[in-house]
């Protein structure tokens, strides 16, 4: 990807999204790292969600996704990829 591409890729997601949305996003992102030990660039759901198919969630995991379902249908599935 050329810097140019990524440059617009930026200004995309900063117009799509709300600063709040942004900062929601993040900070569900760095929860990722600091609970999960996961990747800086994947929530929370999206972590779940893959140990979920992989077969190695938690007990904690499950009923965090089975939460979050109660603020939206099928929440950690949704979420994959973010």
């Amino acid at each position: 990807m050329t810097k140019e591409e990524l440059y617009t890729k930026f200004d995309n997601d900063v117009a799509k999204r709300s600063r709040i949305n942004r900062l929601l996003l993040v900070t569900d992102q760095w929860l990722n790292v600091l609970l999960w030990n996961g990747s800086q660039d994947e929530t929370v759901s999206s972590h779940i969600h893959r140990r979920q198919m992989a077969g190695t969630a938690t007990w904690f995991d499950n009923k965090l996704c089975c939460l979050l379902k109660k603020l939206e249908q099928n929440h950690c599935y949704e979420s994959r990829g973010e």
